[in-house]
């Protein structure tokens, strides 16, 4: 049994997490480890300065990095009871095209899959839960011209997606040390007035004060693989046998979100989808310098690629009592 921090996010409002650059339409239901690692240094630096925050990021680049989070996914409520949803391991995705697409496993059921038990019937008894809690919307919205305050002529026009939540919220799992514990907490309470996502211009993507809680996982012991709960860019001493692994790659990019600059793109880069699965112990990962070749950029970017892991076995077939 294994005890992990978890902070629970609480939405005030609809969110817009782009699937992909340029796709207005649609929002995922998953705030990406590298988004809220971001958003997080964001709100960090407006709470500390760019001293502090140049500290933590170097600390961050060394074997033992002061701070992990995974990715953010979906709880449900119903009354004093609380479901949270986890990734389904890639090792564990079934061949039946029903149960194929279940993509996320509440708590106890995604526990005994760690252990090596396969998707059953059973495993998505609680997916209309999750279901129910989720709700997409297409909202049409206009580009204004900042010069004349007149609606663009080409693109002026279009639809984005939002996504609700009902009776839920998200959750992610955190380590952080001593010496940053207050700083993050302090940071992590002004990152849900300053929102994630996109239109926060237009009151989208912010939070109520987060919650802070216990959340016990009963991983194996003698497990022989670890699961990704975070995007996942693997150092150069890690690269030995991804091949031997259950994974899936998703693109990343984008804009610089940065008080001193943000037109700039970043450098795009590939990383390890939450739910990975990979042989071995100890995946560590790390922060990619993605600064654009630019002069102008006053300071380096980086995308968060650091393993935020949990035991599971490898081999379904060894399945763990």
């Amino acid at each position: 049994m294994a005890v992990f921090q978890a902070c629970l996010l609480k939405p005030k409002s609809p969110l817009h997490l782009g699937q992909r650059e340029g796709m207005r339409e649609g929002s995922e239901t998953i705030i990406h480890s590298d988004t809220l690692f971001s958003a997080f240094c964001h709100s960090f630096y407006l709470l500390y300065g760019d001293g502090k925050l140049k500290e933590l990021l170097e600390q961050s680049l060394s074997p033992m990095p002061p701070l992990k989070v995974s990715s953010a996914f979906i709880f449900t409520e119903q009354g004093s009871n609380r479901h949270f949803f986890f990734p389904t391991p890639r090792n564990q995705i079934p061949q039946d095209k029903t149960q194929k697409k279940i993509q996320f496993v509440e708590h106890s059921e995604w526990e005994k899959l760690l252990r090596g038990k396969k998707i059953d019937e059973h495993t998505g008894k609680l997916q209309q839960l999750l279901r129910s809690a989720i709700h997409h919307d297409e909202v049409p919205m206009v580009s204004i011209n900042r010069l004349t305050g007149m609606v663009r002529a080409e693109g002026g026009f279009f639809h984005t997606g939002l996504c609700w939540l009902k009776d839920a919220g998200f959750f992610f799992l955190y380590k952080v040390t001593d010496e940053w514990q207050d700083k993050f907490i302090a940071a992590l309470r002004l990152l849900c007035d300053e929102g994630i996502g996109g239109y926060r211009s237009v009151g989208k993507g912010f939070f109520y004060q987060p919650e802070f809680q216990s959340i016990e996982l009963n991983t194996p012991n003698n497990y022989d693989a670890e699961l990704m709960l975070s995007l996942y860019y693997p150092d150069e001493n890690e690269r030995g046998n991804l091949h031997l692994g259950f994974y899936e790659l998703i693109e990343r990019k984008g804009y610089i979100y940065s008080p001193a600059i943000r037109t700039y793109r970043r450098k795009e880069v590939s990383l390890f989808a939450e739910g990975s699965v990979f042989p071995g112990r100890d995946r560590k990962g790390m922060l990619i310098d993605v600064t654009p070749d630019a002069d102008l950029v006053p300071h380096p970017v980086y995308r968060n690629g650091l393993a935020f892991t949990i035991p599971c076995l490898l081999n379904p077939s060894k399945e763990v009592q």
